[in-house]
């Protein structure tokens, strides 16, 4: 079940969010809210001082700089060449750079505050504490986890080795779903895409194991080998379960066989950016007919539900190969493939030797890891996942200051402003599409810190003792409050992040733009630092948001957060012409080894950094106007420092592995190109640093869009 909980959470209100960073999970196969490599990752106490000391350094620490690397040449390596140089990627991690810095410093204190509630919780009268302290006391405890193996699997297994028919399939699938294991497709609750007011029932792909697709369906020599190894790991788990060698050989093939199946069937990650190619609404009777070998009343009933209307088939190519193997796969390969599923989710809060090769292949062979986040790290990361509103109250009281959130208000107020001065000087764009991008623009929701209302856990229940039983309880938890948003209007107040993420995000279906307490802090956000700094962090992330209003996905859902085209044919058009020059920009870019950066699928991200630079920047030098120009500092002008933040927020290193797997799945660029790509377009950074024609950094063709 990892990434369970917060696939559930992405997959319901959060279909097609666009977020500032990247989060990696090996098993999510939706195109979903990323956080750039921080894992969840924590801090020990022992370690807070030094990074508190750092984060107290100079908003543009020096020391970061290569200045052998020509600023106009390459400003990524630049401006952060002398950190590369002296930095290396801890043994636990796939990649290293600033998010995750700042994510184990927001966490640090948190180590206490669940050390602290898991001595107490006899005791404890607060119901929320008590079960924080059960659940993670629960997963710390890994004697009772190696003394009871795959005992707490026993249950699900029967359940599974017990199915005699097709119903008994379903009836597992739907069982399955309610603890967080898509097997194989995912059901949740998501705003209709066409009438955003309301909450609808929604199918999407999933049931794979492998990260995307392609890993399937690729005969290059690379993933014909990765395909070998990860028949390899199926068999190594079956047979600490116990299965004999000839049986663990012959059901992983049937595992492999069956998810290659579902994954011709997908849609490629770049097919999954067009929101008008997920919208296929049908009611009861079409999706029967679509799928007639699903007995649907009966899957309801099982996750909890009554009747369902209407259901959004985001594929349904997939879901009707859903429904050929329901009717054509024997029932024994049913067996295997939802055994298998229930063990790869499950591994990760089993005995250590199933921990153990669970990190061996999913953490070693896909990103390149070589050691184990400590367990109280990974049960830290797991508490956040499952409790993140009841641990995030202890993370604002700490760390969140309500005049940190008034300047983030301030300024996204400023750069809003901004961004409606833009659009009306848009030359390419009708007077008729600006007014309603104004529309759309003035009715952004702007959420900051952390929830008004804090979400309600009193209906979960966790005993502790054993850990997987607390983890399905809390997966089914949250399962459960998704699914009963079915029906429902649609509650615009929710949060997709805890308030510890760093990261940010814009939802297209509601129109709001979201920043945690996690990211308002250094290098991002700094109370300490001139507003050059601030604007070219902060103020660039804000903006990035905002664009995504504006991308190539976003600008199709109007100010309601429906799915609607609100542009003329003309604009839309130039638009289109405007965009494929971000594409062939980053299509030129190589990622990793001979692997290009696919400018489709980092299109949304691509414009929304060009968009929030350029906005951004030109945010900060009106709130110049009518002041003397800034004293350098450090030797760099106003101007210099504003592109120094963007670039220093984005230092950081990948692993080969990790970046040859990010190519595939990953919709953000690399760190290096989201730094020199967008501002290579950018006048005023091509000025401040005295780039001239012919330098890389100085764009011949200039991609300008907002």
């Amino acid at each position: 079940m990892t990434g369970a909980v917060s696939r559930r959470r992405d997959a319901g209100m959060l279909t097609h969010i666009m977020t500032f960073a990247h989060k990696h999970s090996p098993h999510s196969h939706r195109q979903v809210p990323m956080v750039r490599s921080v894992r969840s990752v924590f801090l020990s106490a022992l370690l807070l001082p030094s990074l508190l000391q750092a984060q107290q350094a100079a908003p543009l620490d020096p020391a970061n700089l290569d200045t052998t690397c020509a600023p106009c040449a390459d400003f990524f390596g630049y401006a952060n060449g002398g950190w590369i140089a002296r930095t290396q990627i801890p043994a636990d991690h796939p990649s290293w750079g600033s998010f995750n810095e700042l994510q184990e410093a927001n966490y640090a204190a948190l180590e206490g505050v669940l050390t602290d509630a898991a001595a107490d919780a006899a005791t404890a009268t607060d119901p929320n504490q008590k079960k924080l302290g059960l659940f993670f006391g629960s997963c710390m405890d890994s004697a009772l986890a190696d003394r009871e193996g795959a005992r707490p699997l026993q249950p699900e297994l029967a359940r599974i080795a017990a199915i005699r028919d097709r119903p008994g399939i379903q009836a597992e699938i739907a069982r399955l779903a309610l603890v967080g294991v898509t097997a194989p497709f995912d059901f949740h609750s998501t705003p209709d895409a066409k009438n955003s007011s309301r909450v609808i029932a929604e199918l999407y792909q999933s049931g794979l194991t492998l990260p995307d697709r392609d890993y399937y369906t690729k005969d290059d020599s690379a993933s014909v080998s990765l395909r070998e190894q990860y028949v390899d790991h199926v068999q190594r788990i079956l047979r600490l379960l116990g299965d004999d060698s000839t049986a663990a050989v012959r059901q992983s093939g049937t595992v492999l066989s069956f998810e290659t199946t579902l994954a011709q069937s997908s849609m490629t990650r770049v097919e999954q950016r067009n929101p008008d190619s997920l919208y296929h609404l049908l009611p009861a009777a079409g999706l029967a007919r679509l799928t007639p070998g699903i007995g649907w009343p009966r899957f309801y009933r099982a996750v909890g539900l009554g009747a369902v209307g209407e259901v959004n088939v985001a594929q349904p190519r997939f879901m009707a190969t859903v429904d050929s193997l329901l009717t054509r796969a024997s029932l024994a390969d049913w067996r295997t493939y939802l055994r298998w599923r229930l063990l790869t989710a499950s591994a990760f809060a089993l005995s250590t030797p199933f921990v153990q090769e669970n990190f061996r292949f999913k953490s070693g062979v896909l990103t390149g890891v070589t050691e184990m986040r400590p367990r109280w790290k990974r049960c830290l990361d797991r508490t956040d996942q499952t409790m993140g509103e009841i641990l995030g109250q202890a993370y604002v009281a700490r760390r969140f200051t309500p005049d940190a959130k008034a300047r983030a208000l301030t300024m996204v107020r400023n750069i809003q402003a901004e961004f409606r001065r833009r659009i009306d000087s848009l030359p390419w764009m009708s007077a008729a599409t600006k007014a309603r991008a104004h529309v759309k623009l003035d009715a952004i929701i702007n959420k900051i810190g952390f929830p008004d209302h804090w979400r309600d856990y009193s209906r979960l229940q966790i005993p502790g003792g054993v850990f997987l039983p607390n983890y399905q309880r809390a997966v089914e938890f949250e399962a459960r409050r998704d699914l009963g948003k079915i029906g429902k209007p649609l509650d615009r107040a929710e949060w997709g992040m805890t308030p510890p993420t760093v990261n940010a995000y814009y939802n297209p279906r509601i129109n709001e733009i979201v920043f945690p307490a996690g990211i308002m802090q250094p290098p991002f956000f700094n109370p300490d630092a001139d507003d050059a700094v601030n604007y070219g962090g902060m103020g660039a992330a804000i903006g990035h948001e905002l664009t995504h209003g504006f991308d190539d996905e976003g600008r199709k859902f109007d100010a309601a957060g429906n799915l609607t085209d609100w542009w003329t044919a003309e604009d839309a058009q130039a638009f289109a012409q405007r965009a494929e020059v971000v594409t062939r920009q980053f299509n030129g870019y190589v990622a990793v080894d001979t692997q290009h950066v696919n400018g489709k699928l980092t299109l949304g991200e691509n414009i929304a950094d060009l968009g929030g630079v350029a906005v951004a920047y030109a945010a900060f030098r009106r709130t110049l106007e009518g002041k003397p120009e800034p004293a350098p500092i450090d030797g760099f002008t106003a101007d210099q420092r504003f592109f120094l933040a963007w670039a220093q927020i984005w230092r950081g290193a990948d692993r080969p592995e990790y970046a040859r797997l990010l190519v595939n799945v990953d919709p953000h660029s690399p760190a290096r190109w989201r730094v020199n790509g967008p501002l290579s377009n950018i006048p005023a950074f091509t000025a401040a640093f005295g780039c001239r024609k012919g330098d890389v950094m100085l764009r011949e063709e200039r991609a300008e869009i907002w």
